[in-house]
Order: structure tokens, then sequence, then C-alpha cells
């Protein structure tokens, strides 16, 4: 079973000159074996807030038996430009989410 590592999940806005914006995500989920694999995929069909972009976290158990070893998997979702002015970004494993505020850098 994955975890949502709560405090590790930060969205931005990223408008540097020179480049189109783009909206960044990064965060890590805990899993209890080496050997997962996890990404972040946007949502489809999202929800009815335009403003607030659901992904979801789909993981890659390892076939056969993995060592016992808790393992943190960091990930990351970039949207260049971004389809909507969001204000939050949720973030759902199917056993519980997080909602993070987008934040600007210039």
């Amino acid at each position: 079973m994955a975890v949502l590592l709560r405090n590790t999940f930060k969205a931005w806005i990223d408008r540097a000159p020179g480049a189109p914006p783009k909206l960044v995500m990064t965060g890590n989920v805990r899993v209890p074996t080496n050997g997962w694999q996890a990404r972040l995929t946007k949502r489809s069909p999202q929800g009815i807030n335009p403003k607030i972009l659901i992904l979801d976290v789909n993981t890659e158990h390892p076939g056969g038996v993995g060592q016992e070893e808790i393992t943190t998997i960091p990930l990351r979702y970039e949207e260049s430009p971004p389809q909507d002015e969001y204000g939050q970004v949720m973030i759902a494993n199917g056993r519980g989410e997080i909602v993070v505020c987008v934040g600007r850098t210039l």
C-alpha cells in the first residue's frame, strides 16, 4: 500500500521570463518494499471545478517477493502551459487525498 507523504507535496506556476508558464507539482509517496514504481497522471475527466487540478498516484507493485524495506518514491508532474489558472491541486491514491494550494514564482 502506497502512503502519500502529506508535507512533501508542493505546487507552483513557474513564470520564468523567456519561457511559457509551467505548472509544477512535486511530492513523495512511501511504499512497503523496494521495486515499486509510482507516477502522477491527470485524472480524466477532471472534477466540476476547473480551478482544481486532480492528479492520481498510480503505483505498480513489483512482481514476486520484494525485500521488506520502506522506500520513498519522488513524484513530479508538469503541465506547460497550464490548461487553467489552477488555484489548487488534489492528489489522490484511492486511499486518501491531499489538496495543496498553487503558489507562483517569477
